[in-house]
């Protein structure tokens, strides 16, 4: 008996040319993808949908398609575009703005940030999270992972995964979603959020940025009883 063959990478999904990978997870894989009609670099976040009949699985899915949602009515600066939603064999997919930049968690070490630059990043988070709150999207998962620096220093707001849309009929009211580390005490609580939550995490980023270590750490028990005491 031989050893089964891995399978190869899709070489496209739907009209996109797959040019290499950017990320990988247990649900999917983030692409560099290039659009061949308008002849545009994208980032082509894919999760699959052969996942079963796991209630978690589908939750999953819904939560995605609510990522496109979220994100796709937010044209701003400092969020990351999105293009398209759409869904190709056993894959579904989100096309967004490629961006040529590094996350804030790979520049954050353990000394504190300079002043300016922390104020300049903060208030493009701001300036971004107004933006959203106006439009009722509440991102939920604000934390350094999730904000990229370009090349010339400007933060963009990606990784609308949890986010709340006001007019959805997924609010996870009840659920425990987020970071823990960035996590507002309504959150841990499972309760009804706004964007106040989203500032408590800025908070925190800022925090970190001064000081050079987060205000929570620990296990999540640990993190949960900093947070609500």
């Amino acid at each position: 008996m031989t050893d089964a063959v891995p399978a190869s990478p899709p070489r496209h999904i739907g009209k996109y040319r797959l040019d290499g990978t950017l990320g990988k997870g247990a649900m999917g894989v983030v692409y560099r993808a290039f659009d061949p009609l308008i002849e545009r670099t994208v980032a082509l976040k894919t999760v699959r949908r052969d996942l079963g009949d796991d209630e978690q699985a589908r939750e999953m899915i819904e939560r995605f398609r609510k990522e496109a949602q979220a994100a796709g009515r937010l044209m701003h600066p400092n969020i990351v575009a999105v293009h398209e939603y759409g869904e190709s064999d056993d894959i579904a997919f989100i096309a967004m703005e490629f961006v040529d930049g590094t996350p804030l968690s790979s520049l954050m070490g353990e000394q504190p940030c300079p002043l300016p630059q922390a104020l300049a990043w903060i208030g493009d988070l701001l300036a971004a999270l107004d933006y959203s709150h106006q439009r009722g999207v509440v991102h939920r998962d604000i934390k350094p992972a999730n904000l990229l620096v370009t090349r010339d220093g400007r933060i963009k707001v990606g990784d609308f995964g949890i986010a709340r849309v006001e007019s959805s009929t997924l609010t996870q009211n009840g659920a425990m979603l987020g970071t823990p580390s960035y996590m507002s005490p309504e959150q841990f609580r499972g309760e009804m959020i706004d964007g106040r939550s989203d500032l408590f995490a800025a908070g925190i980023v800022l925090y970190q940025l001064l000081t050079g270590k987060r205000p929570f750490s620990g296990s999540t028990a640990t993190v949960m009883l900093q947070v609500l005491n």
